[in-house]
């Protein structure tokens, strides 16, 4: 169907009524704006509209589906033309509506699944609390705990430095986490304070030479520590926390 015609013929034989839009929308109960938008050609009357639009019109469903008046030898032939675009726009709009569905649909999903990903991989820096980080240096090993907390991952790197290796520990726990391992934090702290063992932990154990040793837990990214420049390394260790250390006696 043509909406800009047939919005034309409705202009037309409103004024020849001698009606206001505003007239129109009141007696078919609708808003002056939206008899406006039909006359504009935006889009057409609800198709529970048509009888009474035309009684008050003064036309046939038949002319107004055509946009113009019908002559009664051709009106079964343009009935039926206009039949068949009725049904077809109803099918255009039917399909549009369903690929909306369908595009809304999976932008959902695509949020839904990139909100699981976001919440039970993505890692959160732990920060160093030394009442539940500890380290031991032995001959043979080297041992980094966490009490009382979940961890995600624990990433290390070693740096030579003045004829020290110097050891650099970050963890992280993941959003799923961060809930439970609160809980543990808490507990575990309570557990502290009373003298017990603690439910909760990481260990971390490190095969090491007897040589000199120093052990920092960083708040930053091992990445960062591994791409750092020399005077980098030396901001980030001030900026570290020196857990342990070990001088080999000669």
């Amino acid at each position: 169907m043509d909406q800009e015609k047939i919005g034309k013929f409705i202009s037309k034989c409103r004024k020849q009524k001698k009606l206001t839009q505003v007239e129109v929308a009141e007696k078919l109960g609708v808003s002056d704006k939206s008899v406006s938008k039909w006359e504009n050609g935006k889009c057409m009357p609800d198709l529970s509209l048509f009888n009474p639009l035309c009684e008050i019109l003064g036309i046939t469903v038949n002319d107004l589906m055509s946009g113009e008046i019908v002559n009664n030898k051709d009106s079964i032939n343009i009935l039926g033309e206009n039949i068949i675009n009725v049904v077809s726009d109803l099918e255009t709009k039917k399909k549009k509506k369903l690929k909306i569905f369908i595009i809304s649909l999976i932008l959902i999903l695509i949020s839904i699944i990139s909100y699981r990903c976001f919440y039970v991989y993505y890692e959160i820096d732990i920060k160093y609390d030394e009442r539940i980080m500890q380290c031991n240096i032995s001959d043979k090993e080297l041992t980094f705990v966490i009490k009382g907390q979940s961890v995600w991952n624990t990433y290390h790197t070693v740096k030579e430095i003045n004829n020290e290796k110097v050891y650099f520990f970050h963890s992280t726990i993941n959003v799923y986490n961060k809930t439970r391992s609160n809980w543990e934090y808490q507990q575990s702290m309570a557990r502290l304070l009373e003298g017990k063992e603690v439910e909760y932990g990481f260990r971390h154990i490190l095969d090491v030479k007897n040589e000199n040793i120093k052990v920092y837990y960083t708040d930053s990214d091992i990445k960062k520590v591994e791409a750092a420049t020399k005077e980098e390394l030396k901001t980030i260790i001030k900026n570290s926390h020196l857990m342990c250390k070990k001088i080999k006696h000669k």
